[in-house]
Formats: structure tokens, sequence, C-alpha cells
């Protein structure tokens, strides 16, 4: 979970967890090569991506993202480059809890399930 510090004189900003080198050389392995060019939203229009927080939205920028074959390799770069947006159906956001799961030792293949199959992942597990 993301922790907040409030600095006088300063908005309060969450914290986010460093992730070790170790870490991040894990989450790197779950990116796929040539990923991009295999992207459900290469070529499309990416601005939905970027919502505005003010800006009501006709669709779930997330939605664009529910069949996409690369989405694992999507989440896993944006967790190492600190991306903005929506990026393997995740917000900012819900990354920042992620790498914090990351770096609390909980395995990065169990974090990118649960981030992308969300409840299925656990009723395998259960089977």
């Amino acid at each position: 979970m993301t922790s907040h510090r409030q600095v006088p004189g300063q908005l309060a900003l969450p914290l986010v967890a460093a992730m070790s080198a170790k870490q991040r050389a894990e989450v790197g392995r779950h990116i796929g090569r040539d990923w991009r060019e295999r992207a459900e939203c290469l070529g499309r229009d990416t601005d939905e991506f970027y919502p505005e927080a003010d800006v009501p939205r006709i669709s779930d920028p997330k939605d664009r993202c529910a069949f996409c074959p690369v989405a694992r390799s999507c989440l896993a770069s944006a967790l190492l480059h600190d991306e903005e947006g929506v990026w393997g159906r995740t917000t900012e956001a819900e990354r920042d809890e992620l790498r914090d799961d990351i770096t609390r030792g909980i395995p990065v293949a169990i974090v990118l399930d649960d981030a992308l199959l969300g409840p299925i992942s656990e009723w395998r597990d259960c089977a």
C-alpha cells in the first residue's frame, strides 16, 4: 500500500517504494520481445489512455486492453519505466500498489497475474 508524508509547504504525494535491482530484473523478464508491435492499441488514437480527471469519458480506457495479447509485457514495461496513463490494464495508482507488493516480496509473476487476471487467478489456485 502506498503511504503518504506531508511536508510543510508541499502537497501530499504518495511515496512508492523503489524496487531493488533484482526485482527490476525479474520484472524485466516478463517483457516479451517486440511486444509493442502486437499491442491492441498499435496504430490507434491513444489519447484515451491518458485521461484527464475533469473530462468525462465515454468508455474506460482499460476496456481497450481487455483482449490485448501483450498486456503482461505492457504492464511489466510500465512498472519498470514509471509510465503515465493506462498501461497493461492498470492506472498509475494501481501500478504504485503493484510496485509496493513486489518490494514486500510478493513474486512478480503472482503480482502480474493478480493484476491482469484478478479473481480468475484465485479460482485457478483453488481448483
